[in-house]
């Protein structure tokens, strides 16, 4: 199995052994006047003629991505430099900027990758994990709750409204920058909160403590990718999994890492992110609960209104009868359990494909004339 801090010098000693590789390893940084040495790092800096920019760890987000590329290649282009942009997402955005730039686009699946790589060993932890053995009725992970991701400060105060709180485990506002809520509508001008959804903040949780927290009171926002386990804490166990994605303002098809903690630990999930999301990652084989829950949420476009289908349907759980939860726990198992088993099946192999198929489409794009032995990687991935 290719480890993900490896993908990189892997597919740049391989696939793209022809290509200048530039990407960044860490991720993106915020937007600043210059680059430092330390965002950028480069494979196979002497070839000149051919280019490829990985952005693969986070979504697209202009104007980030026109600092990044006006610096790294703008003065360089031109239509006899065949570079690649390499993304994780499939959005109108990407298709506007490989268009603008004259680009080729690359897309592969990274958190999917990613995942593979983080959670390989809960396969032999939770191979026999019982799906009937819950204590709260759902969790939810909301560290980092600012910009983009403020959407989560609705969230909670719906969570509020409608006494949910103790009935499930939630975090909220625990990462290491301790920004408080009231920050992102006092002080952020650029905020994506709409009106109605800062009057009902303010109207429910100045009454709420300032912050929530499940595992620990202090957390990295990269706690992100980690799952708990109720080994631990007996405490710490609950049968639906909110997941509150890395996009949700944004018309992106994009997922991380986040929506196959549920997977892993063999559990239900509710997806709280960008509209068609749920669809996306059925694409990949999955299932999901439309046989239980009202999952039309995903084609919601309003984004208060597609929380608040969210909270409806958590909100018809937890009000069930202990016997009618153990209905839904029975009637879930089969695709609980067919999800754990595909994420470290199928899946795998998918993606793989996925990855394969777009390098060949691009080569050919770009009428790039290569030796590289697809076969060969391919049986090392799956490896």
């Amino acid at each position: 199995m290719l480890q993900i801090d490896h993908i990189y010098e892997f597919l740049s000693n391989t696939v793209f052994k022809d290509f200048s590789v530039f990407t960044l390893p860490n991720g993106v940084p915020q937007i600043k006047q210059y680059l430092i040495k330390e965002d950028m790092y480069i494979f196979n800096s002497d070839n000149v003629s051919k280019k490829m920019f990985l952005w693969d760890q986070e979504p697209v987000t202009q104007p980030i991505v026109n600092q990044y590329y006006d610096q790294i290649f703008k003065q360089e282009h031109t239509d006899k430099i065949p570079t690649a942009f390499v993304t994780s997402e499939k959005s109108q955005e990407i298709d506007n900027f490989v268009n603008k730039n004259n680009l080729n686009n690359l897309y592969y699946f990274f958190h999917g990758f990613a995942a593979l790589d983080w959670y390989r060993g809960f396969y032999a932890l939770n191979y026999n994990k019982p799906i009937v053995r819950k204590q709260k009725d759902f969790i939810t992970f909301n560290r980092i709750i600012s910009e983009d991701r403020s959407y989560r400060i609705y969230f909670i105060s719906q969570l509020a409204k409608h006494n949910l709180l103790d009935k499930g485990l939630v975090s909220f506002g625990v990462t290491d920058d301790q920004r408080h809520w009231r920050d992102e509508l006092e002080h952020n001008t650029k905020s994506k909160l709409s009106d109605h959804a800062r009057q009902e903040i303010w109207n429910i949780l100045p009454d709420l403590s300032n912050r929530l927290i499940i595992d620990k009171a202090n957390v990295l926002g990269s706690s992100s990718a980690d799952v708990i386990r109720s080994a631990w804490n007996f405490d710490i166990d609950a049968f639906w999994h909110v997941v509150t994605e890395t996009v949700f303002y944004y018309d992106k098809l994009h997922l991380t890492e986040k929506i196959f903690k549920p997977i892993v630990s063999k559990q239900p999930f509710m997806l709280i992110g960008a509209p068609g999301n749920l669809k996306y990652l059925k694409s990949y084989g999955f299932k999901t609960f439309d046989s239980v829950i009202d999952e039309s949420y995903d084609n919601i476009q309003d984004n208060d209104a597609r929380i608040d289908a969210v909270i409806k349907q958590l909100n018809w759980y937890s009000n069930l009868s202990d016997s009618d939860k153990l209905d839904v726990m029975k009637k879930l198992e089969p695709i609980i359990e067919y999800n754990f088993h595909h994420f470290y099946g199928k899946f795998k192999e998918i993606i793989v494909d996925e990855l394969i198929t777009n390098c060949k489409n691009l080569f050919t794009e770009i009428d790039h004339q290569h030796d590289v032995d697809f076969d060969l990687i391919k049986k090392i991935l799956l490896n």
